[in-house]
C-alpha cells in the first residue's frame, strides 16, 4: 500500500506558526533554491493532513476531520491535490 510524506527537501512553515491568520495558510520549497509554493485553505489543511504521513485514505480521513467535512465530500479533490504535489515532488510515495 502507498503512503505519502512530505519530500525530505522540502521546507514549510504553515501561517498558524507566524502569525495565526483567519485562512490556514502554509509556505514550501524544495531546498536549495525551489520556487515558494502557497497552500491556503483547503490545500493548507491537505498540506497539514500529509505533514503525518499515511496512505491515502488516511490523509483523506485527517483533512475530512481537520475541516469538518466528510470524507466523500472531499476524498476526489485531495487525491487529486496530493497526485499534483506527488508530480512537482514536494511530496514522496513510500
Amino acid at each position: 500500500m502507498t503512503r505519502f510524506r512530505i519530500a525530505d527537501d522540502v521546507a514549510w512553515v504553515s501561517q498558524e506558526d507566524l502569525d495565526g491568520g483567519d485562512v490556514p495558510t502554509a509556505y514550501l520549497t524544495r531546498l536549495p533554491g525551489g520556487p515558494p509554493i502557497l497552500l491556503e485553505g483547503s490545500g493548507c489543511v491537505v498540506w497539514l493532513a500529509l505533514s503525518e504521513g499515511g496512505t491515502m485514505e488516511e490523509i483523506i480521513a485527517a483533512a475530512a476531520a481537520m475541516s469538518d467535512s466528510t470524507v466523500e465530500e472531499i476524498s476526489a479533490d485531495v487525491a487529486e491535490l496530493v497526485d499534483q504535489l506527488v508530480a512537482i515532488r514536494v511530496v514522496a510515495e513510500d
